[in-house]
Parts: structure tokens; C-alpha cells; sequence
């Protein structure tokens, strides 16, 4: 039996499969995904690549909202409809998940090693938990825990509206609704285009030039680590912003099994994640600090974990179908 997972990115597509009739590990591969112009492009490519006759079971971490087996995707031109999947491939079973509900699955497999600690509270292996990540985009999955086991939520959370929680924020935002538009969410400052605003507007405010060619996240963060002022005060504040907005996610969901941030930003400006800037923005909660001091956060080092997630919840539901056993 053939499995797929896919957990797919606005700038990255990560794929593993699995024969589960064979002792070899699953196989990775990525792939840029605004190369193809359709996911049914890219998934004929990794076919074709992975010389994968028939597919049983997939399951696909997707960046969007899933109803009723279909998704328009967030930050990629592409609709998807597991239907259409199945009639036009030899798949034989396809699930659709929120990218975010499948890294909430791949929390299942972390190991200690796997996790920075970024601020302690006091752990009950009994609550909830609380999955977040700044990436191209930014995810929320709830997870519920009910007996031995937990269960994530698709959410939609990221695009929150954003709220200024001091004069500096207030005057980034002001910044934003100029060169941007009027409805600014923390997406817009939590992802890597936000980054990039954020660099705009410390070297706006700084009265320093903006650089002559485009660059992206990566280069603010290398200018950062280099020591360059602005690009560290750019790291601080979109780090700052980050605690406060994990923190106010935790009050909408109290998770005192620990909140876990993944995504490809936090793990790139780890440096800073494991700074005051960051818990003293989650902190940041008035006469409710006491109930979010009691959550433990971790910053999850895995970068495959939605893959790894994606590929588990695919297991299960061929164990579900009697043709797999999950050890």
C-alpha cells in the first residue's frame, strides 16, 4: 500500500510517501511551489519523479480554509477539490486538512529534543494545547483534548484584525494602511512579507533609505544577525508582536499542555524567540498575566513537522479502513 502527505506551503511544497508493505523509511521531496500553475500540475510532477504507480491514501496540509472537501488556497492561485483529485489521478483516497490541523498532528511525534523551551508555566498533560506559526502566512490550530487523546481544530486565525498595543505599534500600522491597505490583519506583520513591512517602517522611521533592490525576510534576518540596528529593531518588534499575539490567542484558548510554534520564521529568528522581547509581549496581559503565566511555549525545531503530521493522520485513516495497522 502506497501512502502520500503533502504539507503545502505558499513558497514550499513538502512531499513524503510510504510503501507500507516495504521496511524502507518514507521518502521526501520538495518542490517551489509557485512553479506549477495548479496543484494537479505539481502532484502529476512529484508522480512522475517518485515513479508512483498508484497512490491508496493521501492526505494534504493546505494553506486555507477546507469545506466540504474543497479549499481555495490563501497565498497560492490554486482551488482544490479532493474529487477532482481522485477522478484525475490514481489516487484512491483523498483527504484535505488545514495546514495548521496537520502540524497539530505532527506535535504527536516531537521528541524533547525537538523543542526549545521558551517560556516554562507550569505543564497539565490534561489541557489543551495550542499550535501557531508565522511563515509565509500565519496558522492557528486549536486542539482539544478529550481522554487519551488530542484533536486539532482548523482555524483561520491568523487573519485576526491587528491591534496596536502601544505608540510604536500604533505608528506601524498607521505605516501599514499608507503603503498598503486599510484592513490589516496579523498576517500582515506576522508572516515574511511582514517582516519585510516591518523593515520598511523601522528604516521609515530610523529616516534611513530603503534598499534599491526587492529583498525578502531572509535578507532582514541576515542584515540582523550581522548587527545592523534597524534590521534588529525590526527582528525585536515583529518578535514582540508575535508574544502578544500567542498571548491573546491564549486567552481564546487556554492551553496548559503547552503552545508550540512552528513555522519557518520563528525557527530562523530563534535567537530572538528566546528573548524578553517575546515573553514580555505574551506576558503582556494586564490582570489576566496569571492565567497565561500557567501555559508553557515551545518553539518546535522539527521543520517537517506538518509533513510528518499529514503522513500520520494518512496512516490512520488506512488503519481506520482495516488495510493498515499503526503501530
Amino acid at each position: 500500500m502506497i501512502l502520500l502527505a503533502a504539507d503545502i506551503g505558499g513558497t514550499t511544497s513538502r512531499f513524503c510517501w510510504r510503501d507500507t508493505t516495504a521496511a524502507a523509511p518514507a521518502v521526501t521531496c520538495c518542490y517551489p511551489s509557485r512553479r506549477f500553475s495548479s496543484f494537479i500540475d505539481l502532484l502529476k510532477t512529484v508522480i512522475a519523479d517518485q515513479k508512483l504507480a498508484r497512490i491508496d491514501y493521501a492526505c494534504f496540509g493546505l494553506p486555507g480554509p477546507v469545506i466540504d472537501a474543497e479549499v481555495n488556497l490563501t497565498n497560492l492561485p490554486w482551488r482544490i477539490c479532493a474529487c477532482d483529485l481522485e477522478r484525475q489521478l490514481p489516487i484512491g483516497q483523498v483527504e484535505l486538512v488545514n495546514d495548521f490541523q496537520v502540524a497539530a498532528y505532527g506535535v504527536e511525534l516531537l521528541d524533547a529534543g525537538q523543542v526549545q523551551l521558551l517560556h516554562p508555566g507550569r505543564c497539565d498533560p490534561a489541557g489543551n494545547r495550542l499550535v501557531i506559526g508565522a511563515g509565509t502566512g500565519l496558522g492557528v490550530a486549536p486542539v482539544y483534548h478529550l481522554g487519551r487523546n488530542f484533536y486539532p481544530q482548523p482555524s483561520e486565525g491568523g487573519h485576526i484584525d491587528f491591534a496596536p498595543a502601544n505608540a510604536v505599534q500604533q505608528q506601524l500600522l498607521d505605516f501599514l494602511h499608507q503603503c498598503h491597505h486599510q484592513h490589516i490583519t496579523y498576517e500582515d506583520i506576522l508572516s515574511g512579507d511582514g517582516v519585510c513591512f516591518i523593515y520598511r517602517f523601522c528604516c521609515h522611521r530610523s529616516g534611513r533609505c530603503l534598499p534599491s533592490a526587492p529583498f525578502v525576510a531572509a535578507d532582514v534576518h541576515a542584515l540582523a544577525c550581522d548587527g545592523d540596528e534597524v534590521a534588529v529593531e525590526a527582528v525585536r518588534l515583529f518578535v514582540n508582536i508575535y508574544g502578544e499575539f500567542v498571548g491573546n490567542a491564549a486567552l481564546l484558548w487556554p492551553a496548559r499542555a503547552g503552545i508550540y510554534l512552528c513555522g519557518g520564521i520563528g525557527l530562523k529568528f530563534r535567537r530572538w524567540m528566546n528573548s524578553s522581547a517575546f515573553v514580555d509581549g505574551f506576558l503582556n496581559r494586564d490582570k489576566m498575566r496569571p492565567v497565561v503565566e500557567q501555559m508553557p511555549v515551545y518553539l518546535v525545531l522539527d521543520e517537517l513537522l506538518g509533513l510528518r503530521g499529514a503522513l500520520l493522520q494518512a496512516q490512520r485513516r488506512a488503519a481506520a479502513e482495516g488495510v493498515f495497522t499503526l503501530n
